[in-house]
Formats: structure tokens, sequence, C-alpha cells
């Protein structure tokens, strides 16, 4: 079925257009590549003036970033999580205040509406 779709013409033009973009793509590359390496040509060089020698010593240790390969076998890196710290209550506190709307004659006073205290466990972040 897709064979229909895709007749000599059209092969071709995908042929094409794959063609320039490999072409562009690899003169990109190349003109990424040589632009460090660029050197004037009419501009000769110039010497450069003898360092004197100089006498520093220092020393450092470093560590292997991995272990030594045995001669058979895999290299065992062990890996430790850190535990995750605990969670933290978080209690919040919810006043409901009465509406003091308008609306008809009312013979006493609304009650006071109760507080809502609810601990709120964290997840820890």
């Amino acid at each position: 079925m897709i064979l229909k779709r895709l007749f000599p013409a059209r092969w071709a033009k995908i042929v094409a257009w794959t063609a320039a973009a490999l072409a562009w793509g690899t003169t990109a590359v190349a003109v990424a590549a040589n632009a460090g390496a660029v050197t004037p040509v009419d501009q000769p060089e110039p010497v450069a003036a003898p360092e004197p020698p100089t006498t520093t010593t220092s020393t450092t240790t470093t560590t292997a970033p991995m272990p030594d390969m045995p001669e058979r076998g895999l290299v065992v890196v062990r890996y430790t999580p850190v535990p995750p710290p605990p969670p933290q209550v978080v209690t919040r506190t919810v006043v409901v205040a009465g509406s003091s709307g308008g609306g008809g004659s009312v013979a006493s006073a609304p009650a006071p509406a109760p507080v809502v205290t609810a601990p709120v466990k964290s997840s820890g972040s």
C-alpha cells in the first residue's frame, strides 16, 4: 500500500532533500572544527622570546575515579542512598465567620463558627 504512494518522482525528491541536508550538516561541522585552526597566511608567525627556566614543586594527591579493574570479573560499585527527611507536621487553623447579610429580621445573633484545626503531613519536599 505504501509503495503506491511513493512513486519515482517522490523518491527522487526524498533522496535529493536528504543529500542536501547531509551536505549542509557536514559543511557546518567542518567549518566549526576548523574555526580554531585557521591562521592568517599573509602575516608571519611572531617569534616568541625564550622564557627563563623556572623551578616549581607541587605535591598533589588524587584518588582514582574508578577502582582498579580486576583481572577477571566485574567491578562492584556500592551506593548507599541517604534516607529521606522525616515528614513535617503543619498545623493549619481555619476560622469560618458567619455572614452579616442584610436579609430579613433575625431574632438572635448567629452562633460563633467552630474553629477547625487539623494536622497536615508534609511529604518532605
